[in-house]
């Protein structure tokens, strides 16, 4: 009896500790939310700067355009973008990007725009925030003051900050549903997905491919698209990255630029 007792009691713990949830097909191994986020945050990548170079290319229905590329990143800080020539390596564009304020200057067309990032939005039309920003092109966890909960999935581990039943809390409208996928062996971010349904706004970007630069892994690829009314595609090939070294992010406005 005292056996079958021990039996009966094993058998019950051991019950106790499976999933309560039915996993997909496919599905990575379980793991509460709480742990899931633990294990992604220590592998976001650590750096206090960042400097990506590489070429991209812009698609907006007929319209494309090829460009070089150099971006450097203080954390949580600051993000500064200069363009150039595919081929000939002249500067085109230079872009800063702040919590507080978005502003560029065109130097070919000799012009400018300046304001907050919605003001900024709403007038080339392609809403974005700082803080996805930061968290996508440094290849990292996005928090955002979010309520994360996991939606099982084949072959990936998944958040999202939208219900997925009746006792979850839905993110103030403020906030755009949010999906991000990670990798079920790397726990590196693999794709963001950012969804205003009253708007009919969805951006959808993948971080493909990742590869060592020195010892730090990150994706050699990056993939946006943006549909609104209309569809904006950027891809971006990441040809050199270096991490906290001591950066400058030089930005002036030509006096004789005209605003838009």
């Amino acid at each position: 009896m005292r056996k079958i007792g021990i039996m009966l009691l094993m058998l019950l713990f051991v019950a106790s500790c499976k999933p309560k949830v039915k996993l997909p097909e496919g599905a990575p191994a379980y793991l509460k939310t709480k742990d899931l986020i633990e294990k992604v945050k220590a592998e976001s990548l650590p750096f206090e700067t960042l400097v990506l170079e590489g070429k991209g290319r812009y698609q907006s229905g007929s319209s494309k355009q090829s460009f070089r590329f150099e971006m450097r990143i203080a954390k949580d800080s600051l993000i500064w973008v200069d363009l150039a020539d595919p081929f000939l390596g002249l500067k085109v564009a230079r872009g800063l990007i702040s919590q507080e304020e978005v502003a560029y200057y065109n130097r070919l067309e000799r012009n400018y725009q300046k304001g907050s990032s919605s003001e900024i939005a709403q007038k080339i039309g392609f809403r974005f925030d700082f803080q996805p920003l930061m968290s996508v092109l440094s290849a990292s966890f996005l928090d955002w003051n979010q309520n994360w909960y996991q939606d099982y999935q084949p072959g990936v581990y998944q958040l999202v900050n939208y219900p997925l039943n009746a006792d979850q809390i839905p993110p103030s409208p403020e906030y755009p549903l949010m999906t991000q996928s990670f990798s079920a062996k790397s726990y590196r971010p693999s794709s963001f997905r950012f969804q205003r349904p009253q708007e009919g706004q969805n951006l959808v970007i993948r971080l493909d491919s990742y590869q060592n630069f020195g010892e730090i892994l990150f994706p050699a690829q990056m993939h946006f698209e943006y549909l609104e009314k209309s569809e904006i595609i950027i891809d971006l090939e990441i040809t050199d990255l270096k991490r906290n070294e001591s950066l400058s992010y030089p930005f002036r406005i030509p006096g004789n630029y005209e605003q838009l």
